[in-house]
């Protein structure tokens, strides 16, 4: 045989078998690590995702929670996964555009670490204060805080979350004072803001809603630009006296670098497919969240947005790690 012939073979052999490849992928369980703890805003919205993943594409999709450390301990996991799309990552914005600002030896780069698979959705927060604080208004709130000699209190999640940044922001923006008390979970500060031991905290909507309709808790403005379909009658904080504050989480998918581009293609379409089905985005709106379903580059962009606000306030503010 000739070695131009052997040569024509050769390349024949090579693109059946790169044509193979991607076509039988997946062809065995996928994992999700998400780096928050179980039933959690992020957490919900993934599981939701993936079993429709799951259904569309014939294969059993697993979920491992890895929460704690701000995303660091699920972000490892998938940084150091193998770059073939059977372990990739759910992670909230936490894990790549606020922990790498806080912890300056994380064993992983947001940027390089990682390749955007897409933007899930926007999760949907709310202000909420204890029925005992007598204030009714984000206003109110406001005005309380600048007369009483002592500060008010806040909870959040522990620094560096969600809940501490959107509270550091509103502070700077209404010259309030405001005590930051940070919790090991987001749920036992809604506990204590409930309870009256603490005046007021920024947190998801989705695990507060029956609270608030429930009348456990106050709610004073969703900070997102619009209005939640969920409490139609409710306020933006914007609205509500804070002229032009926004502040939103978001909840996606990622996988580790080197990932093919034909699997982060085919999990992309696969993500977009399932939030594109009706009953999935009546859910998660139902649930507090902003359906988006977005391109990887959408989320590459969201992720080198929110890390540069993110590294913008955690200066000004003079947040450390816990």
């Amino acid at each position: 045989m000739s070695n131009k012939l052997m040569s024509i073979l050769l390349t024949a052999i090579c693109m059946v078998t790169g044509a193979y490849g991607q076509s039988t992928y997946p062809n065995k369980p996928i994992t999700i690590i998400v780096s928050v703890a179980v039933a959690t805003g992020g957490d919900v919205a993934i599981r939701t995702i993936a079993q429709k993943m799951s259904e569309n594409m014939g294969v059993a999709i697993a979920i491992e929670n890895l929460p704690g450390a701000g995303g660091i301990l699920g972000g490892e996991r998938v940084a150091k996964a193998p770059p073939d799309g059977y372990i990739i990552g759910g992670f909230t914005d936490a894990a790549v555009t606020t922990s790498p600002l806080l912890y300056p030896n994380l064993p992983y780069d947001p940027f390089i670490s990682f390749v955007p698979v897409g933007l899930l959705a926007h999760i949907t927060m709310v202000m909420i204060t204890s029925p005992t604080l007598q204030v009714k208004t984000v206003k109110e709130l406001i005005a309380l805080s600048h007369a009483q000699g002592s500060p008010l209190s806040y909870a959040s999640g522990g620094s560096g979350s969600p809940m501490h940044l959107s509270m550091e922001i509103f502070k700077a923006t209404t010259q309030t004072n405001i005590l930051h008390i940070p919790y090991r979970s987001a749920m036992s500060g809604v506990t204590d803001v409930m309870g009256g031991r603490v005046s007021v905290m920024i947190m998801s909507l989705a695990p507060t809603l029956e609270l608030i309709h429930a009348k456990k808790i106050n709610a004073l403005g969703v900070t997102s630009s619009t209005r939640s379909s969920l409490l139609p009658d409710l306020p933006t904080v914007a609205e509500s006296g804070v002229p032009g504050f926004t502040y939103s989480a978001w909840v996606g998918l990622v996988a580790p670098k080197n990932t093919p581009q034909h699997i982060i293609s085919k999990l992309n379409s696969e993500m977009v497919k399932a939030m594109n089905d009706p009953v999935i985005k009546q859910r998660l709106i139902s649930l507090g969240f902003d359906p988006v379903g977005s391109s990887p580059e959408q989320l590459a962009t969201q992720m080198r947005t929110g890390y540069n606000k993110n590294a913008k306030i955690i200066k000004s503010a003079g947040i450390t790690a816990d």
